[in-house]
């Protein structure tokens, strides 16, 4: 039987309730209080789990490798807020009663978010071969949840071999590392690979435009989603313009369920209808 995770009180299988995160990223662009209602939107529309991102910028890119490091640089330094924000807005997220945790991109990031009480973390998919990151986040015996975009079976196999190390329980999300991704470009039927590889949950980062692609995941083997999202996709920067909104978080929250009910169990047998 494949493994179940456990994050907070979630828990995360292919027996359990198809679980839904909610990547709140730097969507806020810097603004405190569009960062509080993004937290408040997310959790009351149906997010299982809420994610932030937890980094000092100038330590997220190597400007010695990266020609275009010092752009990203300068935009992400716009959008982090200084630590003493950063508390109070984990502070109103518990309040809430949420679940969240966060991909921290350096050591000094992943101290504070010990600090913070993060339930988990994710491992961006760009982050596949920091091997050094990846092994402090694993020290902390917290479950994992990483991205795989763009990475090979190796490299992944890599990853999951220091896990195991580690004795972290993980969830791998099948991603395409294309902000935005085409709906025609979501090549879900890696999902069964993934599942038919390791034994731990299978789930789906999905990058496209709207509601369509989750529901058809889910059929795919995913039990978890994660999605973009935003109060305001009129906002031009960061991931804003493909990210979803609460209206659609709680559509996503519907046809998912939905779907997997229509899935039903999968054991051949004679069901009370046919009776």
């Amino acid at each position: 039987m494949r493994k179940e995770v456990k994050i907070g009180p979630v828990i995360i299988g292919d027996n359990q309730k198809i679980r839904l995160i909610a990547e709140l990223g730097v969507n806020h662009l810097g603004n405190f209080e569009r960062a509080i209602k993004m937290v408040e939107q997310a959790h009351s529309n149906g997010a299982d789990l809420l994610k932030f991102q937890t980094y000092k910028s100038e330590k997220r890119y190597d400007t010695k490798t990266n020609p275009k490091a010092k752009e990203f640089i300068k935009n992400l330094k716009n959008w982090e807020f200084d630590r003493t924000k950063e508390e109070e807005i984990w502070s109103y997220a518990k309040s809430l009663k949420a679940i969240v945790f966060t991909s921290p991109f350096d050591t000094e990031s992943l101290e504070f978010a010990e600090k913070m009480g993060s339930a988990a973390y994710k491992i961006a998919a760009f982050e596949i071969n920091n091997h050094n990151l990846i092994k402090a986040i694993a020290s902390t015996k917290k479950p994992i949840v990483i991205s795989r975009g763009m990475c090979t079976l190796k490299e992944m196999d890599t990853v999951v071999n220091i896990f195991e190390k580690y004795n972290s329980p993980y969830v791998i999300l099948h991603t395409i590392s294309s902000y935005p991704t085409l709906i025609t470009d979501s090549n879900l039927k890696m999902i069964h690979t993934l599942r038919e590889r390791y034994n731990y949950p299978i789930g789906h980062s999905d990058h496209t435009r709207g509601v369509k692609v989750p529901p058809l995941a889910v059929a795919a083997g995913a039990c978890v989603i994660e999605k973009h999202f935003t109060i305001n996709p009129k906002l031009r920067e960061s991931d804003n313009p493909f990210s979803i909104t609460p209206d659609e978080l709680k559509e996503i929250r519907f046809i998912v369920d939905q779907t997997k009910e229509i899935l039903g169990s999968g054991n051949i047998e004679k069901i009370k209808t046919e009776e």
